[in-house]
């Protein structure tokens, strides 16, 4: 996976460098990240931009390759077991005395630190606000929402935003040899690398994508409905609405002039008019909305299958 350009452009990644540049690296810095399953790769990435001796994370040192095993001395990671608790806050402050042996400063990684009591919390509180001498503390969260204010006023916060379809693509296409493949799963990733790689991994998001195609390509009289029915089964259907709403939201912006690269989303544009779309995009979020109340799953693909129909032809050319 190639992390390195995909985080190089992001402002979290220019604003530590040019940080380090100066000399001005914050000895408590927060960095946010909705991507559950990255955020651990993030965060070790982030750790060698910090403690790299080039300037950058080179990948080829040794501080780089021991980083990556979380396996150098000057660099800590926590928590030690599942979670981080008042323990692991005690053994980052006691050895927050230490001087480094290896390097310039002392690096403490505390990934998932939304997870953190408040009791944990608290006990950092000292240390974030005035640590020891060449110490960094780097946090990782999913959400700044359990986060104490007092914790959130002394660390400076930085964010990775959501990533576009065609960079996480660029960014898995090493490891996803197969193209439509992944480029199904980063659909329903909503800007997330890992739960595009979780995806991809995954036959259910390839299955909900090929029914929603089918569906919306070749789906024609209301004899078929039961056939199409069949087609989308009770694991997928949550997925089945959510690249609907993609590929319906994609062909509407080709509607309006935003060519989209995918051969189907083209196929969809031109089998719809405008309105129609618009119609079916309603349909789907009443299917949503059906779904998150615990709808019954036959009952919502039937409306959804006639929906889509009647959006054809009460809208037709």
């Amino acid at each position: 996976m190639n992390v390195s350009k995909l985080l190089s452009s992001t402002s979290a990644f220019k604003i530590l460098k040019a940080d380090k540049e100066n000399k001005t690296l914050s000895h408590a810095i927060l960095i946010t990240c909705d991507d559950a399953l990255m955020l651990e790769t993030y965060l070790t990435y982030f750790a060698k931009l910090i403690a790299c001796e080039n300037g950058e994370p080179c990948l080829k040192c040794r501080t780089c390759s021991l980083i990556e095993k979380h396996n150098l001395v000057d660099v800590v990671f926590y928590p030690l077991g599942k979670k981080i608790l008042v323990q692991d806050v005690d053994d980052l402050i006691e050895k927050s005395y230490f001087k480094p042996l290896e390097s310039e400063t002392k690096l403490f990684v505390l990934l998932n630190a939304h997870e953190m009591n408040a009791q944990a919390q608290n006990k950092l509180l000292k240390t974030l606000e005035n640590p020891p001498a060449n110490t960094i503390i780097l946090l990782g969260a999913t959400t700044t929402n359990t986060l104490l204010s007092t914790v959130l006023s002394r660390v400076k916060k930085l964010e990775i935003s959501k990533f576009s379809d065609s960079e996480i693509i660029e960014a898995l296409s090493q490891d996803c040899k197969e193209l439509e493949r992944l480029k199904n799963a980063v659909k329903l990733s909503f800007g997330k690398v890992g739960e595009a790689l979780n995806r991809y991994n995954q036959e259910d998001g390839n299955k909900a994508y090929n029914a929603s195609v089918k569906v919306l390509t070749e789906l024609l009289t209301s004899k078929q409905v039961a056939e199409f029915n069949a087609l989308i089964d009770g694991e997928i259907l949550n997925d089945f609405i959510s690249i609907t709403s993609r590929l319906v939201e994609e062909a509407i912006l080709e509607k309006s002039g935003i060519i989209s690269q995918d051969k189907n989303v083209n196929l969809i544009a031109n089998k719809y008019t405008y309105g129609a779309l618009i119609f079916i995009q309603d349909k789907l979020r009443e299917a949503e909305k059906s779904m998150y109340f615990n709808g019954n799953s036959t009952a919502v693909k039937d409306a959804l299958l006639f929906g889509v129909l009647e959006g054809k032809y009460k809208w037709s050319k």
